[in-house]
C-alpha cells in the first residue's frame, strides 16, 4: 500500500469508500395524481434509474504507459508483499514499475487532477471514515512520511493513481492530455527504491478489497477500499512484459505472427484474476500468497 505503504491505493478493490450511487428515490410503481375528492384520476409510471455500473475494462481506450520502458517490478497479483486481502490472500492492488530515480512520469490517460501531493486519501475510494487516520497523522507528525501522489479523474468513469513520486509538475484541477508530464520517479512514502505504483479503479464499483486487519488497526484506516482493476488490461501491449502475454493471449499471438505491438480489434483478455474482466482475481484463480522472488523496488507499510 502506499499511503504509507504507498498506501494501498487502492479497491477499491472491491468494497469501497465510495459507495455506488443510489438510484432515484421515486417509487417504482409510479406516481399517482388525485382529484380534489381524493379519487385517483391517473397513474403515471415513473421509471427508476438503475444504479450505475463501471464501464467494462475491455472498453477503455486512450491509455499510454505512464513510464517509458518501465520494468514491471510487482504486478497486480496475490503476493506476500500485498497489504490488501482478496479471496483470503494478500494482494497487490496496482502495478509497480521502475526505471531510475528522477525518470519522467506522464499521465496514462487524459483527465483532470483530483489530488497532487500528500493529501490524496479522500480520492482513493476508502470504504469508511478517514478522520481517525488523519488525526493519527497529525498527532504523530506523519504527514511528511506519506508518499507524493497524483490522482486523476480519467473522464471515463475511472481514476488513475500515481504514487511514490519525488516531485510534481501538476496541480489540482489542471486538465491534462495523455502523455503529459506529471512529475518524476521517486521513493517517497516508505519504499525500498525508486519506482511508480500505478493503480486504476472506478469510484462507482461496488466490490471491495479488504485491508489487512493489522495495517487497518495500526494506522486507523477503514477496513476496505474500492476494488481495483488490473492496469495491464488497458495499457498498450508490450510483449516483453511476461504478465501481459498470459493476460492478453490474442495480442501475444499477433505478436508471434509478426504484427508487432499492434493491438487486435476488440481483443478478448484471457480469464483475468477477477470476478469479472474488470475486477480483482477470484479466490479460485489466485495463487497462495508468498513473498515475490522479484528484487525490484517495492512499497512498504508506513510507520
Amino acid at each position: 500500500m502506499f499511503t504509507v505503504v504507498a498506501l494501498v491505493l487502492g479497491p477499491a478493490g472491491p468494497s469501497q469508500a465510495q459507495a455506488r450511487a443510489s438510484s432515484d428515490s421515486a417509487a417504482a410503481n409510479g406516481a399517482m395524481t388525485a382529484s380534489g375528492s381524493g379519487t385517483i384520476t391517473s397513474l403515471t409510471p415513473t421509471p427508476t434509474r438503475p444504479d450505475p455500473t463501471p464501464t467494462p475494462v475491455t472498453q477503455l481506450t486512450g491509455y499510454v504507459w505512464p513510464m517509458s520502458g518501465g520494468n514491471v517490478s510487482l504486478p497486480f497479483e496475490a503476493t506476500g508483499w500485498g497489504e490488501f486481502i482478496v479471496g483470503g490472500d494478500k494482494f497487490h492492488d496496482g502495478v509497480d514499475m521502475a526505471t531510475w530515480c528522477g525518470d519522467r512520469i506522464v499521465a496514462a490517460h487524459e483527465g483532470t487532477v483530483l489530488a497532487a501531493g500528500r493529501h490524496f486519501d479522500d480520492f482513493l475510494g476508502w470504504r469508511g471514515p478517514l478522520s481517525p487516520y488523519y488525526d493519527r497523522l497529525t498527532a504523530k507528525h506523519l504527514w511528511n512520511f506519506l508518499p507524493i501522489v497524483v490522482v486523476i479523474d480519467d473522464g471515463n468513469g475511472y481514476r488513475s493513481i500515481y504514487a511514490h513520486m519525488s516531485a510534481l509538475t501538476v496541480k489540482v484541477d489542471q486538465h491534462l492530455k495523455a502523455g503529459q508530464l506529471l512529475g518524476y520517479e521517486g521513493m517517497t512514502g516508505n519504499a525500498t527504491g525508486c519506482h511508480l505504483h500505478y493503480g486504476l479503479f472506478s469510484p462507482i464499483e461496488t466490490l471491495d478489497f479488504g485491508l489487512d486487519a493489522g495495517v487497518a488497526g495500526r494506522m486507523l484506516l477503514p477496513p476496505a477500499e474500492t476494488a481495483r482493476v488490473n492496469p495491464l488490461l488497458v495499457l498498450p501491449y508490450r510483449n516483453e512484459v511476461e504478465e501481459m502475454r498470459s493476460l492478453r493471449p490474442l495480442e501475444a499471438a499477433a505478436w508471434a505472427l509478426g504484427f508487432g505491438s499492434e493491438r487486435l480489434a476488440n481483443p478478448t483478455p484471457s480469464p483475468s484474476p477477477s470476478p469479472s474482466p474488470s475486477l480483482s482475481p477470484s479466490p479460485r484463480s489466485s495463487p497462495s500468497p508468498s513473498p515475490s522472488p522479484r528484487s525490484s523496488p517495492r512499497s512498504s507499510t508506513a510507520p
